[in-house]
C-alpha cells in the first residue's frame, strides 16, 4: 500500500512538473511570437530582369528564382494537387489538423518509427517559412502551430494558399510554383498539365530527394502517389488519371538555371547595365526587390555584331569590341565587349582604355574648320620638322625618344610635299596634321574632344592629334555621333525605364540632346570623312561592297617594341550613315602585337563593313542633307582652285558660306551660292 502510495504520489509530481514545464515553454514561445501583421508587408525575393528593346528577356538576376502568382492565374488541377499531398483537410481546419496530430503521433508510438509522417498543415509551412526556422525543438513546434492559428485568423483560405504556393522551395534557388513550372518544365503556369502539377507537388517535401532532374523515378512514384490521392478525394476523375500516368512530362531545367543569374543574350551589354543599376538601387533591391529593366539593345543588330566580330577575333586570337549607336538618340544598340564573356567579363567597348591613333584627328579638323580659318583646301607643306623633345613621338601616334627632339613620322615612311586640309585627313597625314593642331592650338583642340564627348583625361602637347591619349570605344564612337547628329551631342544610353515589381516607374530616360557644334561645321566634317571613305584610308569599305552613303575614318597605333616596326598594336575604325554609326576596335590585352600591317584598314574595317552591310540590309538607302549655310564648290584637286578648261581631276565640297578661299574666288571670278546640288557631286567614285 505504501508503495503505490509513493509510485502515485511521484507520477502526480512529475505530471505536474510535465505540466510546469509545457505550460512554460507554451507562456515563453507565446510572448516570443513574430508579428504576424508582417505578412501582409512582407516583399519575397523576386528576379529582377532586364529586356531588350522589343521586350525579349536578356537576363535574370535573383537570390531565389520567384516569379510572384495570383492564386486567380494558378490552375486549380495545380493547387489541388498540393492540397492533396501536403494539407487534404485544408479548407477544414482552423491552422492545425488536430486529427492528423494524433493519427501521426499514434503510429509513430506503435510502429516505434516515424512512419506516420509529419503532420504541419499548409499554413504551418507558411508559417514556419516566412518566420521561424528548421530547428526540431519543441518550442519552435509551438510557434508553429500558434503562429498558424492566428494567421488563419487573418487571412482568407485563398490568401493562405496563394501566399504558400508562391513560398515555398521546389528546386535549389528555386521558390514558388510560378518560377518552378518555367525551371522544370519551360512552359507559362497557365499551361501546366495535371501530371505536371502532381510531379511538381512532389518535390515539396524533398526538392532534393524527390527532384525529376536528378532522381527521376523518386519523382515518378511520387506523381503517382499523388494521382492517386487526388482521384481518392474526387479532385479528378479516373480518365483524368490514367492520362496524367500515361503522359511523358520533358524536364527542361538544367545546371544553366540554377545560376545565381541567367544571361540569354549580349553579357558584355548586360553586366555593364547590372553594375549601373546595382550601383544605383543598390544590392537587395537589385538582386531580391523584382526590378523590370528595359534597355536600349536590338536583339537583330546584337546577333549581326556578334557574327562580324567574335569569329575574327577567336580565329587570329585576338581580342576586340564592337559599339553601335543611334547617333540622334544615343541609344546604345548593339555591344560586344571581347570574344568570350565566360573567358573575361572585362569589357573592352567601356573599360578598355586604349590610344586610338588617327581616329583621334576628326577632333583637331572639327576645331580647325569650326574656327573658320581653316577650309578643305587650305594647303600645307608635309615635310620634315622637329619640336623639342619632351616625349616619346613615333609612327602611327606612338611617342618615343629622339635626342633632344622628336620628329612626327608618316605611315609610308614618305613625306608628301603640298597637300590640302582634306587630303591630310582623308589620308591620315602625321607629319601635317600635327602642324595643324600647333595652328589651331592644343587647348582648344583639347576643349573641342570633351565638348563632343569624350571625358578621358588629354595629353596636353602636339602628340595630341596622333592618337596618344587613351579613351574607350564608347567614348570615341560618342564623339563621332556629335558630327553625324549634325552637331548636337547626346548622352549614352543603355536604359529606357525601370520599374518596379508592382510596374511603378522608378526612372525613365530620354534623349537629351546640347548643341556643341554648328550643323554647318558638322556637315563639312561629314563631307571629309566621306572623302575618307571614298578616296583615303577608309576605301576597303567600298572595295568590300559597302556602297551607301557613309563617313569614317581609321586610326592604327604602331608597336612601340621596335623601332622602325610595321607591326601594329591597335587597330581602329569609327563609321556611320545618318541613322547608324558602328565603331570597333582590335587589340590584345597585353599589348602585344597583332601582326605586320594590321592597320585599321585591314583589321576593323572589314567587321565594320560586315555588321553594317547585314544591319542596314532592308532600311531605304538615305544620305546626308546639308543644312542652309553651306555652299558647295567644285575644285581642281590638283590646283585647290576653280576648274579650268584643262582640269581632268575634280571634286565637290562643302563649305562653310564665307570660307572659300580668296585665291579660289580671284580665280573664279565671283562667289556665287551653291545651296542645292545632286548628292552624287559631293562625294564621286572613283
Amino acid at each position: 500500500m505504501f508503495k503505490r502510495r509513493i509510485f502515485l504520489y511521484t507520477v502526480l509530481v512529475l505530471l505536474f512538473i510535465g505540466v510546469g514545464i509545457g505550460t512554460g515553454y507554451f507562456i515563453a514561445a507565446f510572448f516570443d511570437l513574430p508579428q504576424i501583421e508582417k505578412l501582409e508587408n512582407y516583399q519575397p525575393s523576386v528576379i529582377t530582369r532586364m529586356y531588350s528593346e522589343d521586350g525579349e528577356i536578356i537576363g535574370e538576376f535573383f537570390r531565389e528564382r520567384r516569379e510572384i502568382v495570383p492564386l486567380s492565374e494558378i490552375p486549380q488541377h495545380l493547387q489541388n494537387a498540393f492540397i492533396a499531398i501536403e494539407d487534404q483537410r485544408f479548407y477544414q481546419h482552423p491552422g492545425i489538423d488536430l486529427r492528423r496530430i494524433f493519427k501521426a503521433a499514434w503510429v509513430n508510438l506503435t510502429t516505434w518509427s516515424f512512419a506516420g509522417g509529419g503532420a504541419s498543415t499548409i499554413t504551418q509551412q507558411l508559417a514556419r517559412d516566412r518566420f521561424l526556422t528548421l530547428e526540431q525543438t519543441i518550442s519552435r513546434k509551438l510557434k508553429e502551430m500558434m503562429l498558424a492559428i492566428q494567421i488563419e485568423k487573418r487571412y482568407s483560405k485563398k490568401e493562405i494558399l496563394e501566399m504558400y504556393l508562391n513560398q515555398i522551395y521546389l528546386a535549389p534557388g528555386v521558390y514558388g510554383v510560378g518560377e518552378a513550372t518555367s525551371f522544370y518544365f519551360g512552359k507559362d503556369i497557365a499551361e501546366i498539365s495535371i501530371a505536371e502539377s502532381a510531379l511538381l507537388a512532389g518535390t515539396a517535401r524533398s526538392p532534393g530527394r524527390y527532384s525529376p532532374l536528378y532522381h527521376p523515378e523518386n519523382a515518378q512514384n511520387r506523381k503517382e502517389v499523388i494521382l492517386k490521392k487526388m482521384l481518392k478525394l474526387g479532385l479528378i476523375s479516373q480518365q483524368e488519371k490514367q492520362k496524367a500516368m500515361e503522359e511523358v512530362i520533358q524536364i527542361v531545367g538544367g545546371e544553366e538555371k540554377q545560376k545565381i543569374y541567367t544571361v540569354h543574350a549580349a553579357p558584355y551589354f548586360v553586366e555593364w547595365v547590372h553594375q549601373k543599376v546595382e550601383e544605383k538601387y543598390g544590392y537587395e533591391r537589385f538582386w531580391r526587390g523584382g526590378l523590370r529593366v528595359y534597355t536600349t539593345l536590338d536583339l537583330k543588330l546584337q546577333a549581326v555584331a556578334e557574327k562580324a566580330l567574335v569569329p575574327y577575333l577567336k580565329e587570329n586570337d585576338f581580342q576586340g569590341a564592337l559599339v553601335a549607336v543611334d547617333p540622334h538618340t544615343g541609344f546604345i544598340k548593339a555591344l560586344v565587349g571581347g570574344r568570350d564573356f565566360a573567358e573575361s567579363q572585362f569589357n573592352r567597348a567601356t573599360q578598355a582604355h586604349r590610344q586610338t591613333g588617327s581616329a583621334f584627328k576628326i577632333f583637331t579638323y572639327t576645331a580647325a574648320i569650326d574656327g573658320r580659318k581653316f577650309n578643305p583646301v587650305t594647303p600645307f607643306f608635309d615635310a620634315p620638322i622637329a619640336f623639342e623633345s619632351r616625349k616619346k613621338v613615333g609612327k602611327s601616334g606612338e611617342i618615343r625618344e629622339e635626342g633632344e627632339f622628336w620628329s612626327p613620322q608618316n605611315y609610308e615612311k614618305y613625306y608628301w610635299g603640298k597637300v590640302y586640309l582634306w587630303q591630310m585627313f582623308a589620308h591620315s597625314i602625321n607629319v601635317s596634321s600635327v602642324r595643324l593642331l600647333e595652328k589651331v592650338g592644343v587647348g582648344k583642340v583639347i576643349n573641342y574632344t570633351h565638348k563632343m564627348g569624350v571625358e578621358s583625361r588629354l595629353n596636353h602637347d602636339l602628340t595630341l592629334t596622333l592618337g596618344t591619349s587613351g579613351m574607350t570605344l564608347l567614348e570615341l564612337v560618342r564623339g563621332y555621333a556629335t558630327v553625324a547628329n549634325y552637331g548636337i551631342r547626346t548622352n549614352p544610353i543603355f536604359v529606357n525605364r525601370i520599374e518596379d515589381y508592382e510596374g511603378n516607374v522608378l526612372e525613365e530616360r530620354f534623349p537629351e540632346g546640347e548643341i556643341v557644334l554648328s550643323p554647318e561645321t558638322s556637315f563639312v566634317m561629314i563631307d571629309l570623312l566621306k572623302k575618307t571613305i571614298d578616296y583615303g584610308t577608309g576605301r576597303r569599305v567600298r572595295w568590300m561592297g559597302f556602297e551607301r552613303p557613309c563617313g569614317g575614318k581609321t586610326g592604327t597605333v604602331g608597336w612601340p617594341g621596335e623601332p622602325n616596326t610595321d607591326k601594329i598594336m591597335d587597330a581602329w575604325f569609327v563609321g556611320f550613315t545618318p541613322d547608324l554609326i558602328a565603331g570597333v576596335w582590335i587589340g590584345k590585352d597585353d599589348g602585344t602585337p597583332l601582326g605586320e600591317k594590321l592597320t585599321g584598314s585591314a583589321a576593323a574595317i572589314p567587321v565594320w563593313t560586315e555588321f553594317m552591310k547585314e544591319a542596314l540590309k532592308e532600311k531605304p538607302v538615305k544620305d546626308f542633307p546639308s543644312p542652309p549655310g553651306v555652299v558647295f564648290r567644285e575644285v581642281d584637286i590638283d590646283t585647290g582652285l576653280s576648274p579650268t578648261s584643262e582640269s581632268t581631276n575634280t571634286l565637290w565640297f562643302a563649305f562653310l558660306k564665307g570660307t572659300t578661299p580668296q585665291a579660289y574666288l580671284n580665280h573664279k571670278g565671283k562667289e556665287a551660292a551653291i545651296t542645292e546640288v545632286n548628292p552624287s557631286y559631293l562625294s564621286p567614285r572613283p
